[in-house]
């Protein structure tokens, strides 16, 4: 078997970001539900979730509204409400994915995240589902820590310097606008994770070349490691 390198997106492919969504939406519901007795944790989050446009707008409404019937003072603005959302410690699970990835590691594959997003939020969601504990901090990308997305090749290329011994390199995400091209051009094995009707991008969309287009699709993750033992040679 060749030495692989098997690097996984996280949003909608090792967990589900709606839950990472549904969370944050607790965690503001919580932290303003403590600054006075008349904001009801249950209404917030019924707000935010029912919201037409913006949750945190939506939020405001009504902590404005009930601010001024109840002639108290509330601190807690949007600023403040999406620092709490994209900081707080995450109520999210991967149990599915943790058994994928200590399958993978049993049988000699080297794991490897790479994913866009802000260092803390991508960090906490990361330790919150276990992910640290088997993938290697050296081989975590996050593209807030490294200066680039993956719109642009900094993030493959930087794997491959890093990894220097391994013969092949496999790339799993969920979104075909930004997951696969660069690690197609760079050859890179690319893999989609299919939508199960909770991702939060359409997969069926119109891509602007071939290059964007993954060379295999699985439906569950469950999927991945025979695909991988019976991929053809390089």
């Amino acid at each position: 078997m060749e030495n692989l390198l098997v690097a996984f997106d996280l949003d909608d492919t090792l967990y589900k970001e709606c839950d990472f969504v549904m969370s944050g939406y607790r965690a503001v519901a919580r932290t303003v539900a403590q600054e006075s007795g008349v904001f009801d944790y249950d209404e917030m989050v019924d707000v935010m979730v029912n919201a037409p446009v913006n949750a945190f707008d939506s939020l405001q409404e009504y902590i404005t509204n009930r601010a001024e019937q109840y002639a108290i003072i509330c601190k807690i603005g949007i600023p403040e409400m999406v620092s709490i959302y994209r900081t707080h410690f995450p109520d999210i699970k991967a149990e599915e994915s943790l058994a994928v990835l200590n399958d993978l590691q049993a049988c000699g594959f080297r794991l490897a995240i790479i994913t866009d997003g802000r260092k803390v939020t991508q960090s906490n969601k990361i330790q919150a589902l276990g992910l640290d504990a088997i993938v290697s901090a050296a081989n975590i990308s996050i593209s807030e820590a490294i200066g680039a997305e993956k719109f642009l090749p900094l993030p493959f290329e930087r794997m491959m310097r890093l990894n220097p011994d391994i013969e092949r390199f496999i790339y799993i995400g969920d979104n075909p606008m930004k997951d696969f091209v660069w690690p197609n051009r760079l050859g890179w094995t690319t893999i989609q994770l299919n939508d199960d009707g909770r991702n939060i991008h359409s997969q069926d969309i119109k891509l602007p070349s071939n290059d964007y287009t993954p060379h295999y699709r699985i439906t569950t993750l469950t999927d991945l490691q025979p695909l991988l033992t019976t991929l053809p040679p390089k």
